[in-house]
């Protein structure tokens, strides 16, 4: 059984889940095998190029947003971007998963990320930047509820002095409202940023940064109230209960989380039948 506990393990056991994140409630809602695997067992699998591209991009605006806490003003584009840049090759160092099929084409995709990234950077200078007027950076907002063990936490990358919230994502294809009005982070952030300034923000945004031929940015503004956070409250309470009692369902057959190419414990799980797992051949 599963224990909660704010305390570290350090016995070479199974990893304690301290805190309840949107990453953690994302991936239980997509299969409780993975989280499992990650969480419970620490068997830590690097993310896509997707995710570190965000992280690039992300490094870039924490840069800028910290400097224009104190200053009040945007840095130059070449510090912003450089730092961007940086941040993503400094995140490749952690590793990068591809699956088997993307394996010839990695060192390719992984120098055409530079490019992604510069790109985007620009983007948030030119398009995100000038509107914000930071009031927290990078904020690790820890936040005890009643009715579940231990607390939701998050980093919020920034919180604007007139009450804004965005949230910087970085994305494939664009998002419609229905995408943005049905993300849990959201909700939980709103939470967390009522429980840090004793006031929810006036204005949740996403600040979309899109890789097509020509990348773009959108904006896309979202709504919470707190009916939503008791919903998202009785969704961790099932986790929880799920977790304590040893029951990690797995994904449902055919999504699209379930497949070798997103998920790197594909090969290893025992919800997978093993003709399933045959590694097909790579053309050379």
């Amino acid at each position: 059984m599963t224990t909660f506990s704010s305390r570290k393990q350090t016995d070479g056991g199974s990893k304690l889940i301290s805190s309840i994140n949107q990453t953690l409630l994302n991936s239980w809602g997509m299969c409780g095998e993975r989280v499992r695997r990650r969480w419970i067992e620490n068997e830590v699998i690097p993310p896509g190029i997707a995710a570190k591209i965000g992280t690039g991009v992300h490094k870039g605006a924490e840069i800028n947003h910290l400097a224009k806490m104190q200053t009040g003003k945007d840095e130059p584009l070449d510090v912003v971007t450089d730092a961007a840049r940086d941040g993503y090759i400094e995140s490749l160092e952690s590793g990068v998963f591809f699956s088997h099929e993307e394996l010839p084409r990695a060192r390719t995709v992984i120098a055409e990320g530079v490019d992604t990234v510069v790109s985007f950077a620009k983007l948030y200078h030119s398009e995100m930047a000038p509107r914000i007027q930071p009031a927290l950076v990078e904020e690790k907002i820890l936040m005890e509820v009643d009715d579940l063990p231990i607390p939701f936490s998050g980093i919020v990358d920034v919180y604007t002095t007139d009450k804004i919230l965005p949230d910087i994502k970085t994305a494939g294809k664009s998002w419609s409202q229905a995408d943005a009005d049905s993300k849990l982070q959201p909700t939980l952030y709103r939470e967390l940023i009522k429980f840090k300034t004793g006031e929810y923000p006036d204005k949740i945004t996403f600040e979309l940064f899109i890789k097509t031929k020509t990348p773009k940015h959108a904006l896309l503004e979202t709504t919470r109230t707190r009916e939503d956070f008791i919903c998202l409250k009785r969704r961790a309470s099932l986790m929880i209960q799920s977790i304590n009692a040893g029951i990690f369902p797995p994904a449902e057959p055919g999504h699209w989380c379930c497949s070798p190419r997103w998920c790197g414990y594909f090969y290893t799980c025992k919800h997978i039948p093993p003709h399933q797992k045959i590694l097909p051949k790579r053309s050379e």
